[in-house]
């Protein structure tokens, strides 16, 4: 790694960037890179140091409010390091602050741009002496000619800091990776691939990629059905410790295919089916190897520095009382879990138990916001999360439902698309919306069906309502609750449920029946099953 000097460029406030030199791999093939790794299992050849301590730097330096300007293959090649601080200090807009990166980053690339072509032999480009100097000596061991300056302008990118997202992600570990240790283990996967989540998503289980990757893990739609559970009601990507068990798979079938971490690891980015080709293409399976000589259309950035980003995450998150002192992560979290065994609703369980069904979603957020609101039901193999304590509760709950409140399929129907169907017609055919259809289906778009393929329907219609239910009461056959709808009146419930309008008034203590409010909750009364 080069030192910088960088103090102010064209108004701009730079950090200076300062190489990492302690990171220099101890002499011997099988020597240890850092204590948290098996050197054996997951090696740092020497040409891949700078970039581990790149993407370090990345990770443990570099907040959010900085951007690295850098040769995308050369990753030692740093060029200056744009920073917004001095805005978000001034208190600016969080929209100010964006476009203020933005535009800063693409003036600094064009800037440098600008001086490789004129050192290419575009003696137009327009540039200063002192950034001929500075890139020049940033070149000294790797460009030798006018056409490695020419090459190397297309390769100028600015990288975004991480390091607060970093800190919070050390945090919210602390939930999560004791179980993900377990599950890792059970598929004999090194623990630390723990770390993997610091690389896709800095443990944001919320998080989405444009391309239709999602949850901590970032799988994609089309490997997730291999791997978990992928329905109507549930996408187990969304879920931290069912997307570790298929995260698991993935990595093990890859090892067994290419017998290599580093590949298996690159594999869970780019397909194992590419990290193959790129083995008999550059003729090796070493991982410096490969990233030097593997050329693909798909093997871009990304793909080149997955492994060393996650050797860098490794590290860091190793290092952490050295790099971010005072942060832990955070006391696991506990639960119990029970397996309903037939398709039954969760309001019915909340109601059942005296649960809150928002608790129960937080515990499930592999769930799909239609199983909190009664129009999908639990499926009948789902390990239902519930709080610490209450197994016993909710197994009660289940062997008290009626016959009648238990499914043994989902509440949906299925439907294969013909020549000229839109998505839009068939959820107009079946009474839904096309967005409840794209959730049913995890289309990411919706102009992306075709002929033959074969559509979950929701039919629930949000008439699943809860059984009403408080401790020491005997369970009712056609008690319930109504979520009040737009444009609902007192008479046209209580028709609709085949009660009467003072029935519902007592029930519920209204005191001004003909002004109901959206969303309020009516319970309808109904006698108790013998």
């Amino acid at each position: 790694m080069l030192m910088q000097q960088i103090t102010s460029v064209r108004g701009l406030r730079l950090v200076p960037l300062v190489a990492m030199l302690a990171l220099a791999a101890p002499a011997g093939a099988q020597a240890p890179f850092h204590p948290a790794l098996d050197a054996e299992a997951f090696p740092v050849p020497d040409a891949l140091v700078p970039s581990v301590a790149f993407w370090r730097d990345v990770f443990a330096r570099y907040e959010s409010t900085q951007t690295v300007i850098h040769d995308d293959e050369h990753l030692d090649v740093v060029f200056a390091v744009v920073d917004v601080d001095d805005l978000v200090r001034s208190g600016a807009a969080a929209i100010v602050i964006e476009r203020a990166q933005r535009d800063r980053i693409r003036s600094e690339i064009r800037r440098y741009q600008q001086v490789l072509h004129h050192l290419g032999g575009d003696r137009g480009a327009e540039t200063s002496d002192e950034d001929l100097a500075h890139v020049r000596r940033l070149y000294a061991g790797s460009a030798r000619g006018a056409a490695d300056f020419r090459a190397a302008a297309d390769r100028v990118r600015g990288q975004t800091g991480l390091r607060d997202r970093f800190r919070e992600a050390i945090e919210i570990s602390g939930l999560f990776m004791p179980g993900i240790e377990r599950i890792l283990g059970e598929h004999g996967v090194p623990a630390i691939v723990k770390c993997l989540p610091f690389v896709e998503s800095m443990y944001n289980y919320r998080a989405r990629s444009r391309v239709g990757a999602s949850g901590v893990w970032q799988i994609m739609p089309g490997t997730a059905r291999q791997y978990v559970q992928m329905d109507s009601a549930v996408d187990a990507r969304s879920d931290v410790w069912l997307a570790a068990e298929g995260a698991a798979r993935l990595l093990a079938d890859n090892y067994r295919r290419v017998v290599s971490w580093p590949l298996a690891l690159t594999g869970y980015n780019h397909g194992i089916a590419g990290m193959e080709r790129a083995v008999r293409q550059v003729g090796s399976s070493s991982i410096d190897a490969i990233i030097e000589g593997y050329r693909a259309r798909t093997f871009g950035f990304a793909s080149r520095n997955f492994y060393v980003e996650f050797i860098a995450a490794v590290t860091v998150f190793a290092d952490r009382a050295e790099l971010f002192p005072g942060v832990e992560p955070l006391p696991p979290l506990e639960f119990d879990a029970v397996t309903p065994g037939r398709f039954v609703s969760l309001l019915d369980l909340a109601s059942l138990t005296g649960t809150d069904v928002d608790a129960l979603a937080t515990l499930n957020p592999a769930l799909h916001d239609d199983v909190g609101r009664g129009t999908l039901l639990v499926p009948a193999e789902y390990p239902l999360r519930v709080p610490r304590g209450r197994r016993a509760d909710f197994a009660r709950a289940l062997a008290t439902l009626p016959e009648s409140r238990k499914r043994d399929r989902q509440i949906t129907a299925t439907y294969r698309v013909v020549r000229g169907d839109t998505l839009g017609a068939i959820a107009h055919r079946f009474g839904t919306a096309t967005a409840a259809l794209q959730r049913a289906n995890h289309l990411p778009r919706a102009d992306r069906i075709y002929i033959n393929q074969v559509l979950e329907i929701p039919t629930g219609g949000g008439a699943w309502s809860p059984l009403v239910w408080s401790p020491g009461s005997v369970v009712t056959s056609n008690a319930r609750v109504h979520i009040v709808q737009r444009g609902e009146t007192l008479t046209q419930i209580a028709a609709r449920y085949g009660r009467s309008v003072q029935a519902l008034v007592a029930a519920n203590d209204l005191r001004s029946p003909n002004r109901l409010q959206i969303g309020a909750r009516l319970s309808i009364p109904g006698p108790a099953i013998e």
